[in-house]
């Protein structure tokens, strides 16, 4: 293999990589958004704790 395919298929192993890592980035937004989705139909109807309940049951100021 030549110099400069080596340098061509370095650069687009590089780039794959990268879409790679952006792909799984997105993957677990995605993955963190359906968590937040189920757990609000779940408690659907529940009483909801304000952000001064969650500070005094959990004893922080």
């Amino acid at each position: 293999m030549t110099k400069a395919a080596q340098k061509t298929v370095i650069r687009e192993i590089s780039s794959k990589r990268e879409q790679i890592a952006t792909l799984r980035e997105e993957l677990e937004d995605l993955n963190d958004y359906l968590d937040v989705t189920e757990a609000r139909v779940r408690d659907e109807g529940k009483p909801r704790l304000t952000h001064e309940d969650v500070k005094k049951r959990y004893g922080i100021k």
